[in-house]
């Protein structure tokens, strides 16, 4: 099964090689706030296609506690999270450039039924 997952709006889609052997709900600072689950796999084996003018505009995370080695991306029309990208060779022992997350909460529903949740790392605590 090639899965295809699109954004909000449909302008942006992904195509997988297959479904992800798990997904991740992630709660580092940044992705908890997403509300993301991530699909791994190896980036030149995702397809993303970009229509109607829609581009993917990337954040850079550089705050404490990341070494800024992955970028998130989000369709420039609807903003809704597609994917992130390895950007450099990790300091921090993180995935580098060859590497890609998934965001599979843009996958029709029952597309990932099956398929194991793994839930990393604790909430961020509140003040």
């Amino acid at each position: 099964m090639t899965p295809t997952l699109s954004c909000h709006c449909g302008r942006v889609t992904l195509t997988l090689p297959s479904l992800p052997p798990y997904i991740n709900e992630c709660h580092c600072t940044v992705c908890y706030k997403y509300g993301v689950l991530w699909g791994y796999f190896p980036r030149r084996d995702v397809d993303i296609k970009m229509s109607d003018g829609a581009t993917l505009q990337k954040y850079v995370r550089t705050d404490e506690g990341s070494d800024g080695d992955i970028s998130f991306n989000r369709c420039s029309h609807c903003g809704c999270i597609v994917c992130w990208f390895g950007e450099t060779v990790p300091k921090g022992g993180f995935d580098g450039p060859e590497k890609m997350g998934v965001n599979c909460r843009m996958a029709a529903e029952g597309t990932l039924d099956g398929v194991e949740l793994r839930v990393s790392r604790q909430p961020p605590k509140r003040s």
